[in-house]
């Protein structure tokens, strides 16, 4: 089917001195929620192959049941080139399917170059989507914007049911290639309401086809940096504290999607750190032999370490953070000796881990130049990051995105 990519839509002009400025506005406020829901079909490339014929399953997820196409012989063609962010996509389907007729005009005219792709296996999903929605998103404005926020989040809602599918066949077959995945992995996606069809992006990162242009004024622009090259090259001899590895490792399983790794890797860090502080404490006072005896005495004995250290060093690890902690280890010995698993609706308390867990590595190794790496530029490390404007949920009715719970007591406050 033909797709339209329009990740920059909404970006009109600015409106002219007659124009009448509304008084307020709040992002949610345009789409009519209330809206009947219509077919849609949802599809995604997994980055992987299902070793099984092109079939229709049937896919029960939180008590709705999806019907989910399994296809292997889909193609892409890009107009001119083929980039990483799909932007140059025209077309996704069946080989020999038609483009729209005036986009098939224009390629004919112009002699456009079109590049075909093999994709490996695409996964149709058959959802529903709120009507008023899929009227905005032709639109302009903001109309335009939310409506795109709403399909954002109608995809990564179901990223449930594929991931159920995935599952289940991992559990069928054994086979070793194909995983979980988070819009990391799939971070574009296709709505298909009947004619063409909408290509969405959720992951900001997932765009970039060259590194962003960071404007400071109308004079000024970088290209997007956070390190200068003589600084990288100067902390190329620089070692990583006991434990900071796994801490990077959690940061970065958290955006690939891997929740319970992150929280089995920011609890480790935690333990590494502490040995090491505890170490250094112990070495003033006893020789090495000593304190490797000592150590290994306490290998299994974190909360002993703990104490330890906070008698030796004088330190005693703030109440909230003490907490935090008892937390992510309960939640890591969960996932580690009972096998449980912190699925993509439920990343939130992987995210809470990890950033506090992020603060008590940080206090253990009492270190303000590697605080300061860690955070600071925080707003300029997200850029890219995924961040769902509106919720929904999997329910026994289907996908339902949700309208802002705070939305009509801010508009009934702004009226008074």
């Amino acid at each position: 089917m033909t797709t339209k990519n329009n990740d920059n839509a909404g970006n009109s002009t600015q409106p002219s001195s007659q124009q009448s400025h509304p008084q307020s506005y709040f992002f949610g406020q345009n789409p009519d929620w209330d809206a009947m829901p219509v077919p849609v079909i949802l599809f995604v490339e997994l980055p992987f192959w299902l070793m099984v014929p092109d079939c229709s399953l049937q896919v029960e997820v939180n008590g709705h049941t999806f019907q989910v196409e399994v296809k292997s012989n889909f193609f892409e063609l890009y107009a001119h080139e083929a980039r990483d962010s799909r932007a140059s996509r025209i077309y996704m389907g069946p080989p020999g399917g038609a483009l729209n007729p005036e986009l098939q005009q224009a390629v004919d005219e112009q002699q456009i170059p079109v590049m075909p792709r093999k994709c490996k296996t695409v996964l149709r999903i058959h959802s529903r989507c709120n009507a008023d929605v899929l009227v905005a998103e032709a639109e302009e404005g903001a109309r335009a914007n939310e409506a795109r926020a709403y399909l954002e989040a109608l995809c990564e809602a179901h990223l449930e049911v594929v991931n159920r599918v995935v599952r289940q066949y991992r559990l069928s077959t054994y086979d070793y290639f194909p995983y979980e995945v988070s819009p990391w992995d799939v971070p574009t996606w296709m709505v298909e309401p009947g004619n063409g069809s909408i290509s969405i992006t959720l992951l900001n990162y997932a765009r970039w086809d060259i590194k962003p242009i960071m404007r400071w004024d109308n004079d000024h622009s970088d290209e997007y940096k956070l390190i200068e090259p003589t600084d990288l090259q100067t902390n190329m001899t620089a070692d990583a504290s006991a434990g900071e590895l796994e801490l990077l490792d959690a940061l970065n399983l958290m955006e690939r999607g891997d929740f319970s790794g992150a929280v089995r890797r920011v609890a480790t860090s935690i333990e590494a750190i502490v040995e090491s502080v505890l170490r250094t404490q112990l070495l003033q006072r006893y020789s090495q032999a000593e304190v490797e005896s000592r150590l290994h005495a306490s290998r299994n004995d974190f909360p002993g370490r703990l104490r330890q250290y906070e008698r030796l060093s004088g330190r005693t690890l703030p109440a909230v953070l003490a907490s935090e902690l008892e937390t992510t280890r309960n939640l890591r010995h969960a996932i580690v000796h009972r096998g449980a698993r912190i699925a993509y609706a439920d990343r939130g308390q992987a995210q809470r881990a990890v950033d506090t867990g992020r603060w008590i590595f940080n206090w253990f190794e009492d270190q303000p130049d590697r605080f300061a790496v860690r955070e600071k530029r925080i707003g300029m490390r997200s850029l890219g990051r995924r961040f769902s404007l509106f919720d929904a949920e999997i329910t026994s009715d289907g996908v339902v995105v949700y309208k802002p719970s705070d939305l009509d007591e801010t508009q009934q406050d702004s009226q008074q």
